[in-house]
């Protein structure tokens, strides 16, 4: 049985580096089941919601969201996945039952991502949503995420980003960390933490031996520096879909848009594969609704 999904929260050496600590098996696994992925869109949407999960560590307004998008140009094209301050997830991938020939293909995420963009954006609900992207570093999603922390808010950052799949694509663990570095921090200690890297076997193997995160940092990550958590809460894969939120975004579309739906329609919710039926008479009444709203 796997454990409850946590997201840590914590300080390295006085304050000196931040750290952003996940294992999120059971969530990803949720995404895998909901979408039916094949290995390649697993892992891959996997390490998504693993970013994720770790970014929405900084959100600080209570309904505030993070979303993290990826766009390439090879087969695998890329995905989206959100996470909100409340510990709520949803995530999915533009191209879930990918299968590539040889097999050997299902495992190789950067490489037929192929170019693109990563765009991080965050909304507080307070102000106006920050939007930040960059080219694709290599796809593999870990250094994209640390390029994109040096290049567009110039903080160096160690990402680790660890999905572990079995035959048939199921999630044998999956999680990962951020440590970032502030301005005042001493190079000696980021050293320190460097070279811990370097001897840190496989993240997602050690989260698949039955290690936790608090265990992986404190004999590897950070062995022989100081360090706490200063917060943890659960998460959980879920979306906020209704049939109400559907009716509303087809208010939006035009009338004529509407007239052409008036047989029924059944859209898909993308994130939980959700399907929502409106009947004849509904489409009808949305089209007055719109009308009286003018």
């Amino acid at each position: 049985m796997m454990k409850n999904d946590i997201l840590y929260r914590g300080t390295i050496y006085q304050d000196q580096f931040r750290l952003f600590a996940t294992e999120c098996a059971q969530s990803v696994q949720q995404a895998r089941d909901l979408h039916d992925l094949s290995p390649l869109p697993s892992i891959f949407l996997g390490r998504l919601i693993v970013a994720a999960i770790l970014m929405s560590g900084e959100l600080k307004a209570p309904k505030s969201e993070l979303s993290i998008r990826v766009e390439g140009d090879g087969p695998l094209k890329g995905g989206i996945a959100l996470a909100d301050k409340a510990g709520n997830i949803r995530a999915y991938a533009f191209e879930p039952q990918l299968w590539l020939e040889p097999a050997t293909e299902n495992l190789q995420v950067g490489k037929n991502l192929g170019k693109g963009l990563l765009t991080i954006m965050k909304q507080s609900g307070l102000k106006s949503p920050y939007q930040g992207t960059i080219e694709l570093i290599s796809g593999e999603i870990a250094e994209d995420l640390a390029q994109y922390y040096l290049h567009s808010e110039q903080v160096p950052s160690a990402v680790n980003l660890g999905v572990l799949i079995d035959q048939h694509a199921n999630i044998r663990s999956a999680g990962g960390f951020i440590i970032q570095q502030m301005p005042f921090a001493d190079p000696a200690i980021a050293d320190m933490i460097n070279q811990n890297l370097l001897n840190t076997p496989n993240v997602s193997d050690l989260l698949d031996m039955g290690m936790g995160m608090p265990d992986i940092l404190n004999r590897f990550v950070l062995k022989d520096v100081e360090w706490k958590f200063t917060h943890q809460h659960k998460l959980r894969y879920h979306c906020n879909c209704s049939k109400e939120r559907f009716a509303q975004a087809l208010m939006l579309l035009g009338k004529d848009e509407l007239m052409e739906m008036t047989a029924g329609i059944s859209p898909q919710c993308h994130y939980c594969s959700k399907i929502y039926d409106f009947t004849s008479t509904e489409i009808h009444d949305l089209i007055i609704a719109q009308e009286q709203n003018k």
